[in-house]
């Protein structure tokens, strides 16, 4: 059975989603309940 990082590790957390912005906005969209055109679409 391969092994994994574990995301919810925080450095493995910071390393995927600060080298990979575009996936932390995608993650944090699909998380928060915001309406239609109040998407979150940059971050510092």
């Amino acid at each position: 059975m391969p092994h994994y990082l574990d995301p919810k590790n925080d450095f493995i957390f910071k390393r995927i989603f600060g080298k990979h912005p575009d996936l932390l906005i995608s993650f944090l969209n699909a998380l928060m309940p915001l309406e239609p055109g109040k998407e979150i679409e940059s971050v510092e």
